[in-house]
């Protein structure tokens, strides 16, 4: 075995993890020869990890398809009760949202995506869905206050990875004018977006504070944009950096 090269045990759990991946990304069951090529393994790898996964309740067989078991949930489950950040988010997200009338969110970056971990609705909701768990861009919306705070390699490799830099609305974004924004974000400490993901959307977020500068997390605020204009929208940062620096506070405890 070639040095640096992860020994066949270590193997055998990335795959498992690449497998579990591949259905957590995907809004339907997959047929097993799908689930291996989205995996890069072969079918008869991908068989035997599917075998396994689903003894322990991680995947569950359908009629020539595979999805996600009730275990994942549990994992899931998991997260949310033992992780500061989560278990501090409700309260402070609710009070967000009393106070605003709109919709409160908390997101996590994981990679070069973010995570909605939390979320509470306003008295006036979205018009879309935003459910706990869902996977969303960084160079959209809230995620750019996100990107913001990146190092500039793991910047470097988001820029790379994403085809289109342009939002929902139809506005390009080219490579210099994401840097652009980016910094202006940094010096500003916030972030607020129209029509950049959803249209008809519009939001404002900001960065929970990290001890090393480079933010994990996110929380915002989010309505319809034809009754949430920038002006009434940017009146809230007070608030909106106040329960940034709450959950800052509570995810050090």
């Amino acid at each position: 075995m070639t040095a640096g090269q992860p020994q066949p045990s270590m193997r055998s759990v990335e795959r498992a993890f690449d497998v579990i991946e591949v259905l957590e990304r995907s809004d339907k069951p997959l047929r097993l020869s799908e689930v291996a090529r989205r995996a890069g393994l072969s079918p008869a790898t991908t068989l035997r990890l599917l075998g396994v996964l689903q003894r322990r309740g991680f995947v569950v067989a359908g009629q020539q398809a595979y999805h996600l078991g009730p275990a994942s949930l549990a994992i899931a489950h998991g997260f949310l009760v033992t992780d500061g950040l989560s278990r501090a988010a409700t309260p402070v997200l609710q009070e967000l949202a009393a106070t605003t009338g709109l919709t409160t969110t908390l997101h996590i970056r994981s990679g070069l995506e973010r995570i909605v971990i939390a979320r509470v609705d306003g008295a006036d909701p979205l018009r879309y869905q935003l459910p706990i768990g869902r996977r969303l861009p960084l160079h959209l919306g809230a995620g750019k206050v996100l990107a913001a705070a990146m190092p500039d390699d793991e910047l470097d490799a988001l820029i790379a990875a994403v085809r289109d830099l342009g939002t929902a609305g139809g506005r390009p974004v080219s490579e210099a004018d994401l840097r652009a924004e980016l910094e202006q974000i940094r010096e500003r400490g916030y972030h607020f977006s129209v029509n950049e993901r959803v249209l008809g959307s519009s939001g404002i977020s900001a960065p929970v504070p990290a001890p090393d500068g480079h933010s994990m997390a996110s929380v915002g605020i989010v309505g319809p944009a034809e009754r949430h204009p920038e002006s009434e929208m940017l009146g809230w940062v007070p608030e909106l950096r106040r329960a940034a620096a709450a959950l800052g506070r509570a995810r050090d405890l």
